[in-house]
């Protein structure tokens, strides 16, 4: 018996309050959700700056695919890195140990995530932002990081410790 699901409706969606979060020192936008798409995919605009990388991380039940809009950013992954600039694309399957850099001042990214479900993270563990400026904030505390750890494992991403990913470096 296969699910019956509701007829997906076109709409236009961009950074706007209500749909953007300021995260860990970082602007993040919704702009496809699993309630837009029937669970297929989500998307989310990421303005990032140096300093405000997420730790190393995995998840298990979703791929991603970064597009860069606009900078310079290295994707570190499984024991080696991918360097990508404005124009590129790096798909990172589930299940692969992964972080990013920004080399540039900022970057401007899509993460197009599949199926959809992990944007929901952001909206947890996000403050709604109320401008569409990047947010002033460097770095982020241990309170805040263990409330993303937290939070990541009920969307099936795991936050490496740092002897894990000295296993994965050597």
């Amino acid at each position: 018996m296969s699910k019956s699901f509701p007829p997906l409706v076109p709409y236009e969606r961009r950074a706007s309050i209500g749909q953007s979060f300021s995260y860990l020192g970082n602007l993040a936008t919704i702009l496809a959700s699993s309630a837009d798409t029937n669970g297929q995919f989500g998307l989310i605009e990421l303005l990032v700056k140096p300093g405000n990388e997420p730790p190393m991380h995995v998840h298990e039940r979703e791929d991603e695919l970064f597009y860069v809009v606009q900078g310079e950013v290295d994707y570190i992954l499984d024991g080696h890195a991918i360097s990508a600039i404005t124009g590129s694309s790096v798909f990172l399957p589930r299940g692969i140990p992964h972080t990013f850099r920004v080399r540039s001042a900022q970057a401007w990214l899509l993460v197009f995530v599949t199926p959809a479900g992990f944007e929901g993270y952001f909206k947890e563990v996000a403050e709604p932002t109320t401008t569409l400026e990047m947010p002033v904030s460097l770095g982020f505390s241990e309170k805040q990081i263990e409330r993303c750890i937290e939070t990541a494992a009920k969307y099936g991403v795991r936050f490496l410790t740092p002897e894990q990913q000295a296993e994965i470096a050597a």
